[in-house]
């Protein structure tokens, strides 16, 4: 008599993704004691049009941790906030260093400003919509940081690898803004044999929702019959566009990973782990993207 296996079927990372994250306050704690005893930066990254204007009010409460943008929007729109003793209903309310903020009548601190590398693993999702029943990216964060971070960026669902994480609306600007090109590289795993001459061809770019997308460099690191990979350098953020651009020379990637940020590399940090960015790491990045956008 043949025995059958019991199928099981395997949990995603991280449980269902429904709802709201939540965190422990050992794990607060915990995440609490990490930042501190890193040499991440405690300050934002002060945009030069903030400086001396302020900061919007729903933006303000959403980088304190109070709620997302749009639930601060209905706090606002509630009579729920105040600023210096007077109720405030306009969301693009500016507040200014030194502004006694309150919810429902409880001071709001201003919070330290978190930075991080995390390796996303394949299969979860760049998110924080409740409803969503897939993992998120919240789901497997939020028991490993003090306080609320949002994804600089996006990775789609079927890729993997490098994404940054901050609390900083200033810094996410910088990264993610046009103007500004911070190179981030990729590994791409292709499921049938290529050429050099198809890597040629790819050089010269293609269109991507009609303006032209050229990777600054595109190598082939081995092909054979069974598959081929390919390293590519881009400083657009299009929605998968590394997929698109490859898929416009018939190279159909299978598997995908981004392995750098600027000068961040995915060497030490493994699959659904996080780290501090150092002072550095955050300022460096924060430098390059001005310094390419010319605004050093």
């Amino acid at each position: 008599m043949v025995s059958r296996r019991k199928k099981t079927s395997r949990k995603p990372i991280g449980g269902s993704g429904r709802g709201k994250p939540t965190r422990s306050k050992r794990q607060t704690r915990l995440a609490a004691a990490t930042i501190e005893a890193s040499s991440s930066a405690r300050v934002g990254v002060a945009s030069e049009k903030a400086e001396g204007a302020g900061v919007r009010l729903n933006k303000w409460l959403a980088e304190q941790g109070v709620d997302s943008r749009r639930k601060c929007d209905e706090k606002v729109f509630g009579g729920e906030v105040s600023v210096n003793g007077t109720i405030i209903m306009e969301p693009g309310h500016r507040v200014l260093d030194g502004d006694d903020v309150r919810v429902d009548g409880v001071k709001i601190s201003v919070g330290r400003r978190l930075y991080y590398l995390f390796y996303k693993p394949k299969g979860v999702l760049c998110t924080n919509d409740p409803r969503e029943t897939d993992t998120r990216v919240c789901d497997l964060v939020d028991p490993m940081v003090p306080s609320r971070v949002h994804t600089v960026g996006r990775l789609d669902k079927e890729s993997e690898g490098l994404l940054l994480l901050t609390n900083d609306g200033d810094f996410s600007q910088i990264i993610t803004h046009p103007s500004f090109g911070i190179r981030k590289t990729y590994v791409c795993y292709i499921n049938h044999a290529i050429t050099h001459a198809d890597i040629e061809r790819a050089r010269e770019g293609a269109y991507i929702d009609g303006v032209k997308v050229v990777p600054e460099s595109l190598r082939l690191m081995r092909s054979s019959k069974k598959g081929a990979t390919v390293e590519m350098t881009i400083s657009e953020g299009r929605n998968r566009e590394v997929r698109r651009v490859l898929a416009r020379f018939d190279m159909r990637v299978k598997r995908l990973k981004r392995v750098r940020i600027g000068n961040l590399g995915v060497a030490k940090l493994k699959r659904g782990s996080i780290r501090p960015l150092t002072k550095k790491e955050r300022d460096d990045l924060v430098a390059m993207a001005r310094s390419s956008s010319g605004n050093a």
